[in-house]
Parts: structure tokens; C-alpha cells; sequence
């Protein structure tokens, strides 16, 4: 009875080690589909902060779709006006090659919630932003009263940033103090400026709490990561971008 009890212990470890082995399989080789699929394919994300509001506020969950394919002039099937895009803000550091492989792997098992690096820097320092394309390469752009306004390289007219994308999203701008000019900081108002090449210029919808082209001006093409494709939470922000 014994060396029946004694065998059958021995299987049930060798059992239990398959089992323990099969498990962290199929954890491994689902966290390798994740992550050929978000890098490929699509990326699930959650905005951290209320730059894209009132449309997207503070954690709402967009999918994405990354630009991969690219050509010796540029971005194949390159964003368009009124576009969101995911971009890597020009003062923002290049992550490691470490932090780009750990990258995807934390955000796996957190289920989206945690990145690296993230809650050791502020909101306006995240290595992804999201921002709202304004205007292309060969467009003319200047703001006033906070709203945009376009001129293409081919009219004579600026038109305003609703008209020249055709979608009617919704901006916040803040309220400015008694006085407060448009040749003062942050009033809202800047000259034109021509993007030339490969350049893009990018706004938040919320014109009061964004860091974007006003301030750093044109954004390089190669900067711009991915195009959002469906926003799913809060359930007023769900379906196509808007």
C-alpha cells in the first residue's frame, strides 16, 4: 500500500507540473498574440487627461490603428484634417529599447491601466498624446479666439477648422481676464504659419488644458504614431471619432 501511495503521489506531482506548465503556455502565448496584435493591427489605450475633452474626457478607452506601412515620401494613407491621431510629443525623451519591449508586456497584464514610466511624470509628459489633426503639409494655419482656421495650398481663403474637415466635433476654450489681448501669451491667437513637407500641426479639443503645436509648433510626420479608430467608454464618447 505504501509504494501504491508512493507512485501515485509521484504522478500526481508530475500531473500537476504539466498542468502548472500548460498554464504558463497559454499565458505565455497569449501575451505573444497581444502583443503582435497591438503592434500590428490595433492598440486598445485610455486617455489620461482632459485634453481631448469634452468629447473624450479623462479615461475614456479608444482603439487605434498603428502607421506601419511607410514609403520614401512619407506615411502611406497619411491622416487627414479632423483626424485623431496618437503622436510622441517632440519634448518628450525616445523610450529605451527596453521600456519599448517592457512597454506592451505591463500593458497586458494590467489590462491598459499601468504604463511604464507613468505616474513618475506629469500628465502634459506622456510619451503618447492624443491630439486632433488641424492642418496638413502645404496647408496655411492660424488661430483666433481659439478656433483655427485653414487655408489650403491651392485657395485663397482661410476656412475655419470645422469647415475644412467636415466634422463637428466640439472645442473648450477658457475664459481669458478683462483685457487680456491677443498679442499676450496663451490668448488663444496666433499668425500664420505654411507646414511645409512632412509636417503637421495638431491641436486638443480642450484648447484651455493641451500642449500642442501652439507651443512647439509643427509636428513632424514621423512623430505621429497611430490613427484612433473607435472610442467604447464613457458610453456618450462610444462609436467612430468625431
Amino acid at each position: 500500500m505504501g509504494t501504491s501511495r508512493s507512485r501515485l503521489s509521484y504522478k500526481d506531482r508530475i500531473s500537476h507540473k504539466k498542468r502548472r506548465f500548460r498554464f504558463l503556455g497559454i499565458i505565455l502565448l497569449m501575451a505573444v498574440l497581444y502583443i503582435l496584435v497591438t503592434e500590428l493591427l490595433i492598440q486598445p489605450w485610455v486617455l489620461g487627461s482632459q485634453s481631448m475633452a469634452p468629447s473624450y474626457p479623462r479615461g475614456a478607452r479608444l482603439v487605434v490603428m498603428p502607421y506601419l506601412l511607410r514609403n520614401s515620401s512619407g506615411l502611406r494613407n497619411p491622416p487627414e484634417r479632423g483626424d485623431l491621431v496618437t503622436i510622441h510629443p517632440p519634448y518628450v525623451k525616445s523610450p529605451s529599447w527596453i521600456a519599448r519591449i517592457l512597454h506592451p508586456l505591463v500593458r497586458f497584464v494590467s489590462f491598459q491601466a499601468y504604463s511604464p514610466g507613468k505616474g513618475f511624470v506629469e500628465e502634459w509628459e506622456d510619451g503618447v498624446s492624443f491630439k486632433r489633426v488641424i492642418a496638413v503639409p502645404g496647408d496655411t494655419v492660424k488661430m483666433e479666439n481659439f478656433v483655427a482656421y485653414v487655408k489650403s495650398a491651392s485657395s485663397d481663403f482661410f476656412l475655419s477648422e470645422f469647415e475644412m474637415s467636415g466634422i463637428g466635433y466640439d472645442i473648450q476654450a477658457p475664459k481669458l481676464p478683462p483685457g487680456w489681448g491677443p498679442d499676450l501669451p496663451l490668448s488663444g491667437t496666433i499668425p500664420p504659419l505654411q507646414l511645409q513637407e512632412g509636417e503637421y500641426f495638431v491641436l486638443g479639443d480642450n484648447r484651455g488644458a493641451s500642449n500642442d503645436s501652439r507651443y512647439w509648433g509643427a509636428l513632424e510626420e514621423e512623430a505621429i504614431n497611430s490613427r484612433v479608430l473607435f472610442a467604447y467608454w464613457p458610453p456618450k464618447s462610444f462609436g467612430l471619432p468625431r
